[in-house]
C-alpha cells in the first residue's frame, strides 16, 4: 500500500512541476519550430524534473503491479485527482467549481471502497 501511495504521490507531484515549467514556455510544434520547441522542454528544469518523478513513479508502479492485482491498485491512481485538485486551487489559484469538487470527493469514496476490499 504504501509503494502504491508513494507512486501516486511521485506522479501527481511530477505533473506539477510539468504545469510549472510549461507556464514559462511557448511552444510551437510545426514542421518549422519543432526543434526548437523540443530543446526548450528539454532544458526547463522544472519539466524535466516532472519527467524524472513520471519515471521513479513508473517503476515503482511496475513493482506494485508485481505484488497486487490491477483492480485493487489502479483505483489508487484517483489519489493523484485530490493531490492536484488541492494544489491546483492553493498553489496556481485555479476556480474549483462544485461539480469538480463533488466529483473529487466521489473519487475518494471509490478510493476507500476499493482500499477496504
Amino acid at each position: 500500500m504504501l509503494l502504491i501511495i508513494i507512486s501516486v504521490l511521485l506522479g501527481a507531484t511530477g505533473q506539477l512541476l510539468v504545469k510549472i515549467g510549461a507556464k514559462h514556455l511557448e511552444l510551437d510544434f510545426s514542421s518549422a519550430h519543432l526543434l526548437q520547441s523540443l530543446l526548450a522542454i528539454s532544458k526547463n528544469v522544472s519539466v524535466m524534473s516532472g519527467v524524472v518523478l513520471y519515471g521513479l513513479s513508473f517503476i515503482l508502479w511496475v513493482k506494485v503491479l508485481s505484488k497486487v492485482e490491477l483492480s485493487y491498485a489502479y483505483p489508487f491512481v484517483g489519489l493523484g485527482y485530490i493531490v492536484i485538485l488541492c494544489f491546483s486551487y492553493f498553489v496556481f489559484k485555479e476556480d474549483i467549481s462544485l461539480f469538480r469538487a463533488m466529483g473529487t470527493l466521489l473519487i475518494m469514496v471509490g478510493v476507500v471502497f476499493v482500499a477496504r476490499s
